[in-house]
């Protein structure tokens, strides 16, 4: 069984770890659209600028932290049997 003690530092840890997926996501999903669209300098189209990816790479990321809060929130409630900001 989990000690009573490990439970804020499971989920501390838990929140970090969501932290840096939505984060990366972000980041790979701005930047790889650009690294892909590279080749195209080779035959003399123009590739378009990183920042007509943003929009995209905003949509994505607010995708998964949704998905990241409703994951932190199912986990929060497994350890301790009741929902996050519910008392």
């Amino acid at each position: 069984m989990i000690d009573r003690g490990d439970i804020p530092a499971r989920l501390r840890l838990f929140r970090y770890g969501l932290l840096v997926i939505v984060i990366v996501t972000f980041v790979i999903s701005l930047l790889a659209p650009t690294f892909a669209l590279r080749g195209l300098a080779d035959s003399g189209i123009t590739p378009p600028p990183m920042t007509d990816f943003l929009g995209s790479a905003l949509i994505n990321t607010v995708i998964v932290a949704v998905l990241m809060v409703i994951a932190y929130a199912v986990y929060h409630y497994a350890l301790t049997k009741k929902w996050p900001m519910m008392g």
